[in-house]
This record gives C-alpha cells, structure tokens and sequence, in this order.
C-alpha cells in the first residue's frame, strides 16, 4: 500500500505530505483545485518522464517521494540484485532539477527510470478515465480471463515451455543454416582428408625418403669404393692382410729374444684380427649399399606423392601434413556432430509442441468453460453502473501455438441490447464503446479479478465521470467493496462516490504571499457531510442537503 507521498515544489503545490489509510479513500475537490496534480507528481515516481515544466519555483529542484509496503517485492530481481533488505517499507524517490535532469531513487539507491518503471508498477495500479487502451489490446483481456479462471499459474507455465520452445526452434534453425552452408564445403574437406588419409604418412617420412634418396643417388660410387677397399684387405696376390699376416710371422719367429720385437710381433697380430673383422663387416655389409632400382623407383614415387601434398597444401614438413589431416578429421567429425545435434533438437523440438498443444488445449477448455459465469458476472455489474443495456461477451478464435496457447481472446460488447430482438450484435469494445463505458467496464471487470491478480494499490481518476444518482451510488459499492481488501484510491466529483469512502482527502487552493498553492487535509465526518452538502447543492449547502449527505454516507 501507499502509506505517504511527499511533494515539494511541484506545479501549484509548495510543499505538502499526504498520510494515506488502507481501504477505500476518496479525494474530492473543485475542479482546477488540483487533483490532477496529485496524480502527476505521482505519475513521476512512476516512472513517467518530466521536465522543468513542473517545477514551482524554477531555481528549486521537485521532489516526490512515495513510501510503500510490499513485503512481495523483496523477490523482485531489481530487489535481489540490488540485495535490499528492508524490513518495513520501501522509498521511491524522484528528483527534478533546474537544469531538467532527472534522478530515481529506490530506498536511496540510485535507479534508471527503466528500473523504476519495473519496481514501481508493482506497486500501483493507475487507472485514469481515459487510460483504457489496455483494455482493447488481446494480451490483457487474455490475463484477465486467465485470472478469472485460476490459471495464470499454468499459463505462465505453459509461457515459458513456449520460449524454450522458440529458442529452442531458433537454434535448430541455426543448426540446419550452419549445415546447408557447410554441405559444400563438407565435399571438399572429404576429399582432402581422404587423399591424406590414401597416403599415409608416417612421421616424418617424407624426410626419411628424401635422405634415403640422397644416399641411393651415390650408391654405385660407394659400392665401387667399398670393392676397391676389400680387394686391396683380401683381393689377389699381395693383399694387406696377407702382408700384415706374414710381417706378424716373420718377428714372432724372434719375440723371445727381444722385448721390442716381442711387443711389435703382438701389436701386428693385434692389427690383423682388427682388419680381417673389418673386412668381413664391410663384406657384410656390402649388400646395402649396392643399387636396388625397383626399391629407388618406389621411394621416389612416394616421395613426389609427398613434395606434391606438400605444395598442394603450403606445408613445409611431413608434420604438417599430419596435423592438417587431424584438423580436417576434427571438422568432419564436427559436421557428422552436427547432423546428429540436429536430429537431437528436430526430436527435442518435437516433444515440446506435443506437450505444449496438450497444455493449449486445457488452458482452451479452462478458458471456455469460464466464459458464461464471468460475462453474467459482468452484465449484472454493467446495470448497476449504468449501463443496464450493455452485455459482454468473450470470444475465443482459435490460432495456432502462440505465447499464451492456442486463443485469440476478443472482448467484445453491445451497448444498446434489447431482450427479446434476437442474438446481440456483439462487436469489439474497442468500437462501440466510449470512453466513460471502457472506465465502468474496466471498474468491473477489475473489481473481479482484483484477488486474482494480486494488484497493488489502484488508483482510479473520474472513473465515474458522465454517471450519477443510482449508478454512481453502484459505482461508489463496487469501489467500496474493493477497498475491504485493497488501498483503493478515487479522484471523484459524485457525491455518491465520494460517500463512500471510508478516509477522505479534499483538494483546494488557497492564495499566499507566495501565489496560489494546493493544499490537501483530511476531513473530519463533519466536515465530510458539509463537502458532500456543497457537492449536491452549491457552496452554500441547505439543511437538507446536509440531511442527503448523511443519508448517503449511511446508505
């Protein structure tokens, strides 16, 4: 509820505070006293947008500040985010300067007028005679309805299964974008892996290859070298080996006479087992260094294979190759990926809209089934406000899936039925009816759902204009009866209405030496019968028209 509101500075009003009381209070006053004004400063915490316009006195700044309590809105994600932890009441505040530049405030925190925005109409609903569009527009008669038949809860539900739904249909749209434009791009990459893949490089084999190459280019070179080497250790006639082998023979006949040639006879022994091991090893080895050219052929071939991949692709090394083998393996292992991801969501996808056509429907059949009672409801409430020939009605045009299910929710309305012509001639309210009609239709319906939709403190301004006697009467009950469990305030010219109200502000303006100001007081219930007196019959109110008001205010 709104417990207070500061103004200061703002249009006709100096400076005043206003104490609010719960249930239903009335706020009456001449015309041009100043009520409206109420409602602008108000409209500023709000989150409506003003300029140095309002301002009183133009070196000042304006200041209004609303304190509330909604102990509800301590689960609001401004109120998370910001980590608030009040207790008892929360302070919104806004400031207008000289210079038009604009501040908000939430418990002394500075705020955007977005986030305002967002806090704040959780905390007021304000409903001005000609503040009404929401009425016509599909969305809000489909809330309405949703109260009226207990299932804001499953339509909020059903609401966020269709956003999942829809990202999840975005992303597999995405998906299948991805996949068209890489189809062709897919064919090359399979291409290329394969030709890496036919060839199968090892590490650093084409290296390999080349060096054996190199040295398979010298090898006849080499082989005559190693026959020349083994002719002369074993070849014919007077050979190394042999030689060593008979100077060996020749000093050992006389190693023991003498040291020296006991230790020359054994090193030459020692020299010939040496060459005559190496001689065998290079025999040996003979074999490999010899010319093989169908194994040259084949290293050749497969080493062009490789310089050709190589270029093909900008590579420098066999690992080259090897690595954009992996990568390109990656890729089409990330379209295959892909192509399954797809038909995990195309499945996914699928399940929800089966689910959430089952949850439409019984939203569909909640909605139908509500309709009769809730337009009898509304009929009979339309006569007592003062429209006796007025009936309403709730169509539903079904649609494919959409945000709220399967419903296109149309209120519609004749305004001039009569019993026993027929069928109404059921037209959109936003067509046949006037302005003051949609503020009763509003009053209504509202005063219906009011539980249902948990709103907040409602404000009402001349929602009874046009109307009087026996239908403000009702309208003054229906906002009365609200009051029993809201803080339900009325701006009001209707004595009826005014009557009602359990607390009552009066607006007037009063000349001072600085200019005409608004003032706001509270009225004793004397006071309260001499304004309802003055409203019936003029500023010098008969005896009896003091009697009227405190019939009305007993009625």
């Amino acid at each position: 509820m709104l417990q207070q509101l500061y103004i200061r500075n703002y249009a006709l009003i100096k400076e005043v505070r206003i104490e609010l009381a719960n249930g239903f209070t009335v706020v009456t006053g001449e015309t041009g006293a100043g009520k409206s004004i109420l409602l602008g400063a108000l409209g500023l915490i709000l989150g409506e947008r003003a300029d140095t316009s309002v301002l009183r006195e133009a070196a000042e700044k304006c200041i209004v500040e609303g304190v509330f309590y909604n102990d509800r809105l301590r689960q609001h994600p401004l109120a998370v985010e910001q980590e608030w932890t009040a207790e008892s009441a929360w302070y919104l505040r806004r400031e207008i300067l000289p210079t038009g530049k604009s501040r908000a405030f939430i418990n002394d925190t500075p705020v955007t007028l977005t986030q305002l925005q967002s806090f704040a109409g959780k905390l007021v609903d304000l409903h001005q005679q000609f503040d009404t569009q929401e009425l016509v527009e599909g969305d809000f008669q489909r809330t309405l309805l949703d109260a009226m038949a207990g299932q804001l809860t499953e339509a909020d539900s059903y609401h966020q299964g269709y956003q999942q739904w829809q990202f999840d249909k975005r992303a597999l749209e995405q998906l299948i974008t991805e996949q068209e434009r890489s189809r062709s791009e897919q064919d090359y990459l399979q291409y290329v892996w394969q030709e890496l893949e036919e060839a199968s490089f090892k590490s650093d084999e084409i290296e390999l290859l080349e060096e054996q190459v190199r040295v398979a280019g010298q090898s006849e070179g080499m082989t005559q070298a190693i026959a020349a080497v083994l002719e002369r250790l074993q070849g014919e006639g007077e050979n190394i080996l042999l030689q060593i082998r008979r100077s060996h023979q020749s000093l050992s006949a006389y190693e023991n006479n003498s040291d020296s040639l006991k230790q020359w006879s054994d090193r030459l022994h020692a020299v010939d087992l040496e060459l005559r091991d190496l001689s065998q090893e290079i025999e040996r080895a003979a074999d490999r260094f010899r010319s093989d050219p169908e194994k040259l052929n084949a290293w050749q071939e497969r080493l062009s294979l490789g310089f050709r991949l190589l270029k093909k692709h900008g590579c420098q090394r066999t690992a080259d190759l090897l690595e954009l083998q992996s990568q390109l393996q990656t890729k089409l292992s990330g379209v295959q990926s892909l192509q399954s991801r797809i038909q995990e969501l195309e499945a996914q996808c699928a399940k929800q809209e089966k689910a959430l056509l089952e949850k439409a429907n019984q939203l569909h059949q909640a909605r139908l089934n509500t309709i009769p009672s809730w337009t009898t409801q509304i009929d009979r409430l339309l006569k007592q406000v003062g429209m006796p020939t007025a009936r309403f009605q709730v169509e539903l045009r079904e649609t494919s899936l959409q945000a709220y299910g399967i419903d296109a929710c149309v209120f519609l309305m004749d305004a001039n039925y009569s019993e026993g012509t027929g069928e109404p001639n059921w037209q959109p309210v936003r067509k046949v009816a006037s302005g003051g009609e949609l503020s009763r239709l509003m009053l209504c319906i509202k005063s219906l759902v009011a539980d249902r939709l948990d709103l907040p403190t409602m404000i009402f301004d001349e929602i009874d204009a046009g109307i009087s006697g026996e239908a403000a009467k009702q309208v003054g009950r229906i906002l009365q009866s609200l009051g029993n469990d809201k803080q339900v305030i009325c701006i009001t010219h209707q004595p009826q209405v005014a009557a009602k109200g359990a607390d009552h502000l009066h607006v007037s303006k009063a000349a001072s030496g600085q200019g005409i100001e608004t003032q706001v007081n509270r009225l004793s219930e004397e006071e309260r019968i001499e304004t309802l007196a003055r409203m019936m019959s003029g500023e010098q109110p008969t005896e009896a028209a003091r009697n009227n008001a405190r019939e009305l205010r007993l009625a």
